[in-house]
């Protein structure tokens, strides 16, 4: 939805003259055609002859909201407007649907809605608390964007235009088309900016999807892709019957062939069809990976190729933290040497950890009190990058999943860590109207997955990967403490900061980083943070686990507590799964587990209060609930990639 000072005015213009005149249809100059085209393509106005418009509904009550805001809110009337305001745009409809999912608004909007009176202080009735909130033409303003149905009218000339842009995320500066282009494609919502300034754009999913199409086909005169031709290949791909001509056009454009077979340009289409049709993915999925667990996944590795020749050297807890001790033995000496041992020199996450180095007599411990290998391990695990197994002895080791080897073939030439927000930046891009803002795509940019107008190959893998892994619950202690302090309104970053920070920056953000690639947490671009709703669940079941436990949930519990629930009968009025002592057996053999982790797991399960005498608790429930809600439940289409 874009409505700058030259839309408004001619929305007010034709709301005026129905008032007036008491009908519809105001003749328009040929010279404006281009302007109420955009209008149309929003579906706020519509052509009832030639050279003569009208508003629809929608544009009525949105050209209504807008005349009581400029006689009763003190807003400018449009002709005082900056030449270039822009009203409504992408990045204000991302600020309002955040402010809605939080009840308040966040820090990078709050200035932008309340200029355009769409947001104003408000007080909580219950708390007293002050706060920024929608004001009530705010929410009515984002309704109407999602009542809206745009049209979908790609010209043969639109089409050029399209395949000559970069995707995004990028820069403005590479939106190399006029200004009429860049307003229908925003307005039929192919195209969207970032919060708070709009100085980075993006291909949508529609817009995508469209790119897509118009990359393999698509190559004609006059409209190349419409909503009329989409019902028609549809319909062409169900087997119903088609008008000859339609079927002609549909060929050569090169969306079917000559059997009326669906060609690749043809599939894209159908999926433009599903994406224009609202059937939108709500949430942008993500991964993060630090540098340390990108090392273990490395040592994993080293030790089983190590165990082909000697059985004894497998990934063994014991093992592996042995090989992870002389790897960064090796590694502080390294980054002494390349310093000069000048530690101010040095990247801020070096300093204190080489300091301690210098210093330690006994380099074991020095590792250990430095690196959690357990809690790298959990965190690896969580996203499915390794699984914990037992050898041909019973004892617990570790191997790689299929994901985990393909992350290591990506870092082969590149370790680096790979944060949650690096990976938003592209996967966000899927939805209807949000982009990154700048600093996410600077941050995927330095990880190597943005290109300069585009991901890279590394970028699409890690999108892909973060939207094919299974993930499963894993909280810290801080984690969890980060969890329970959002409230059911949100907060904003710096705001949660302040209560849970300690001043530590880097441990506050991979905190927030490893929350929100597990899906128990949004990070808005407009500042605001706020629970998903296997947040909300995870939340209420760690709320009881005593303050000694270091991790609240981990993945062994939860593959515990699966394979109790599996052999165990659910009781749904009392939230509890029962399970006969008999079935232990089998669930020890469906956890796939060594007998010795799976009873201290059990033995742990129990002291946090998932598991009974023999029972999973409401506490252990809801665990299984939540992981239902941290995985997408459709498949994902990456629409990039092999191009």
């Amino acid at each position: 939805m874009l409505i700058k000072r030259e839309h408004a005015e001619a929305l007010l213009k034709l709301l005026a003259f129905e008032e007036e005149t008491k009908s519809k249809g105001m003749d328009i100059l040929e010279a404006d055609e281009d302007l109420y085209a955009e209008l149309e393509m929003q579906a706020l106005v519509r052509q009832s002859a030639p050279l003569k418009r009208e508003l629809t509904y929608l544009g009525k009550e949105f050209a209504l909201i807008l005349k009581e805001l400029i006689e009763k809110e003190n807003l400018p009337p449009p002709e005082e407007w900056p030449e270039g305001f822009r009203f409504l745009g992408t990045e204000i409809i991302a600020m309002l649907e955040a402010a809605g999912l939080c009840g308040q608004v966040g820090p990078l909007a709050i200035e932008a809605l309340k200029e355009r009176r769409l947001a104003a202080e408000m007080k909580d009735p219950e708390t007293g608390k002050e706060y920024i909130g929608l004001t009530e033409a705010g929410k009515r303003i984002f309704k109407i964007y999602q009542a809206l149905e745009p049209e979908l009218e790609i010209s043969s000339t639109l089409a050029q235009e399209i395949r000559k842009l970069p995707a995004g995320p990028a820069r403005t500066a590479l939106l190399t088309t006029d200004t009429h282009t860049k307003h229908l494609l925003e307005g039929m919502r192919l195209l969207a900016y970032s919060i708070p300034s709009s100085d980075i754009y993006t291909f949508t999913a529609l817009g995508q999807a469209v790119k897509k199409t118009l990359t393999l086909g698509g190559f004609g005169e006059g409209d190349v892709l419409t909503s009329d031709l989409l019902w028609a290949l549809a319909d062409v791909a169900d087997g119903r019957e088609v008008p000859e001509a339609t079927v002609a056009i549909l060929q050569s454009l090169g969306y079917i062939d000559q059997d009326q077979e669906l060609l690749p340009a043809g599939y894209w289409g159908l999926e433009v069809l599903r994406l224009w049709k609202r059937e939108i993915i709500p949430d942008a999925w993500t991964i993060a990976i630090e540098e340390e667990e990108v090392e273990i996944l490395q040592a994993i590795e080293h030790l089983w190729k190590k165990a082909e020749n000697n059985p004894e050297e497998t990934p063994t807890f014991g093992n592996l933290r042995a090989e992870m001790i002389d790897r960064k033995i090796k590694q502080y000496k390294e980054i002494l040497a390349r310093y000069g041992r000048k530690l101010e020199e040095m990247p801020e996450k070096y300093q204190q950890i080489a300091g301690e180095f210098v210093l330690a007599k006994d380099l074991a411990r020095w590792y250990d009190n430095n690196f959690n290998l357990r809690l790298s391990l959990y965190s690896l695990e969580s996203f499915n990058l390794i699984r914990t197994g037992e050898d041909q002895k019973g004892r617990e080791v570790f191997e790689l999943t299929e994901f985990g080897k393909q992350v290591l073939a990506d870092q082969e030439t590149h370790l680096r860590e790979i944060s949650s927000t690096a990976v938003k930046a592209i996967t966000m891009t899927r939805r209807s109207f949000s982009a990154p803002n700048i600093s996410w795509v600077e941050e995927a940019q330095e990880a190597g997955l943005l290109g300069t107008g585009e991901p890279t190959q590394s970028g699409y893998f890690y999108a892909e990967l973060a939207e094919s892994i299974s993930r499963v619950p894993h909280l810290t202690r801080y984690e969890a403490e980060i969890l329970a302090t959002i409230p059911s309104r949100g907060i904003s970053i710096e705001e949660l900061f302040e209560l849970v920070g300690e001043g530590k920056r880097r441990r506050f953000k991979w905190a927030l980083e490893k929350l929100e690639a597990r899906h128990l947490i949004n990070v808005l671009p407009d500042g605001n943070i706020m629970e998903t709703e296997a947040g909300e669940l995870l939340d209420r079941a760690v709320s009881g686990v005593p303050q000694n436990f270091g991790h609240p949930i981990n993945p062994l519990i939860y593959r515990v507590l699966k394979a109790l629930a599996e052999v165990g009968t659910l009781f749904v009025k009392e939230q509890k799964i029962r399970i006969l002592p008999r079935n232990i057996k089998e669930a020890l053999r469906r956890s796939s587990l060594p007998q010795e982790v799976f009873d201290e797991t059990l033995k742990a399960a129990r002291h946090a209060g998932y598991v009974g005498k023999n029972t999973i608790t409401e506490a252990g429930y809801l665990i299984l609930q939540a992981v239902e809600k941290m995985n997408p439940h459709e498949e994902i289409k990456v629409f990039y990639q092999g191009v």
